[in-house]
């Protein structure tokens, strides 16, 4: 491993190169303004700052998805000023699309981790890599006007890619050739980049992980959460005790939130994008701005696993607790789809028929409706699905098990629970599919060259989707909900 130099708008960077990647960790990407306030433009430097080493993220307690994903912001320090961003590329001298990742965790947790790392995917020599921090939490979607206007997580996101259309050419980058990329809540995101006026002309594509349909929160559900939240905190005077309030309390308080929104079968919402300013309503009507750049869009077979596995009440579920608990989302039709459900799949439980409905319903339907609207709208989208299921008992296929294998970065997951016990040979190859899928189509806006097996786009009347699993099949049947 030896250093290497970069420059930006800011000053000179010192890097590592380290087989054949070049990469810059923690570079600021604006300067902090103060809490529940906007970032302010990043402040440039004197001399060499070396980023040789990744930086802190924003504040977070222990993600839900631990049990799955392992600690994967275990001993990674915390800072209020995280303005930060990772560049990963092959050289400074080229010009090769941008891969812009927006990571997940629920709008709670994450940030530009190891298990992030662009570097195997930027040693492909195909791709830029760039992974970001950006607010979290109660710190990054407060809602209560006068203290905070809500929507700074989607500032930082803002100022992030703006940041890397001044710079990115200076990596190595086509500053012309971003592709917003994310999972869960960075898919998210990623549709909501493609809605905004300001920024749906900064991309030329969109890959979207496992996209969890919701809408931002309404002024007013975002008050009410506010609200529910400063009771739980005992604050009297709101405004002050957000401000004065230190960060360890406020995340405590945040938990103490998401508990009291737990139900069974359900994975709570705290704080979020409120639809307020540049946030519509409905991002996904609006992303039909976006096209005809191509969209490739996914979602993973057992989605809920990975929320509900550790949770042994559910585990032992019985019937009439699923249909229960099922009920409101399914009405009439809820012990015929229950029914369907455990003679889909051999060895089905009440459990498996939850995790079913709940991740149709959450990830699969949402998906599949947004790549209809882009796709009518004159969007390439190209839709899959992961079914390969994890070792780890009760999680199946479950959220965020197709990460490493798109970062194809296994040992970047050192204690997850997900990946204990795969089969390394046949990862390795499934990841080394994946990518080249998700290269050529970071390359010129279609994931199929050479002798990879077809993927047919989708269309209305030819719903195709590729179905990663044993074997890698185009198949409609994926996108069939009652076969």
């Amino acid at each position: 491993m030896k250093t290497v130099t970069a420059s930006c708008e800011q000053g000179d960077l010192l890097g590592i190169d380290a087989n054949g990647v070049q990469t810059f960790f923690d570079i600021p990407y604006a300067k902090d303004g103060g809490r529940y306030r906007e970032a302010l433009p990043p402040q440039s430097w004197h001399g060499v700052r070396e980023a040789t080493q990744p930086g802190p993220v924003f504040p977070q307690l222990a993600s839900r998805l631990d049990f799955v994903m392992g600690a994967t912001a275990g001993g990674v320090p915390t800072s209020e000023d995280a303005y930060r961003l990772n560049v990963y590329t092959p050289s400074t001298q080229a010009k090769l699309p941008v891969i812009f990742w927006i990571h997940g965790g629920g709008f709670l947790t994450g940030g530009a981790l190891r298990c992030y790392s662009g570097a195997q995917l930027a040693g492909s020599g195909r791709a830029v890599v760039v992974t970001f921090n950006y607010r979290l939490g109660i710190l990054g979607n407060l809602y209560l006007p006068g203290t905070s206007p809500g929507n700074l997580s989607v500032a930082d996101i803002v100022a992030a890619l703006i940041w890397v259309r001044a710079n990115i050419a200076r990596f190595g980058g086509d500053p012309d050739a971003i592709v917003l990329a994310g999972q869960s809540a960075g898919a998210w995101y990623t549709q909501l980049l493609m809605s905004m006026e300001e920024t749906s002309a900064l991309a030329r594509a969109a890959i979207m992980l496992s996209w969890p349909g919701l809408p931002p929160q309404s002024p007013d559900d975002a008050l009410e959460t506010t609200r529910d939240y400063c009771e739980i905190a005992g604050f009297q005077n709101p405004p002050r005790e957000l401000w004065d309030a230190s960060v360890s309390s406020l995340l405590e308080w945040q938990t103490r939130l998401l508990r009291a929104r737990a139900q069974n079968g359900a994975v709570p919402v705290g704080f979020m994008p409120v639809a307020s300013g540049p946030v519509p309503a409905n991002p996904m009507q609006q992303a039909a701005r976006f096209a005809p750049k191509p969209l490739m869009i996914s979602w993973t077979r057992d989605e809920t696993g990975s929320f509900f596995g550790s949770n042994p009440s559910l585990v032992d579920a019985t019937k009439n607790d699923v249909i229960e608990w099922l009920e409101p989302a399914l009405g009439a039709n809820c012990v015929t789809d229950y029914e369907r459900a455990m003679h889909r799949r051999l060895g089905s439980t009440p459990y498996t028929v939850l995790v079913e409905q709940t991740s149709e319903a959450l990830f699969k339907r949402p998906t599949l409706e947004a790549a209809a609207r882009l796709s009518d709208s004159g969007s390439d989208v190209y839709a899959f699905a992961f079914d390969v299921a994890s070792p780890q008992p009760h999680v199946g296929a479950g959220h965020c098990f197709e990460l490493p294998f798109l970062f194809g970065n296994f040992t970047d997951w050192p204690s997850a629970p997900m990946l204990e016990g795969i089969d390394g040979r046949l990862a390795a190859q499934l990841s080394a599919l994946l990518q080249a899928y998700v290269l050529n189509f970071a390359e010129s806006g279609n994931p199929n060259a050479g002798d990879l097996p077809s993927w047919r786009s989708y269309r209305d009347g030819n719903q195709y989707a590729l179905r990663f699993a044993d074997s890698v099949t185009c198949d409609p049947a994926t996108l069939n909900f009652s076969a």
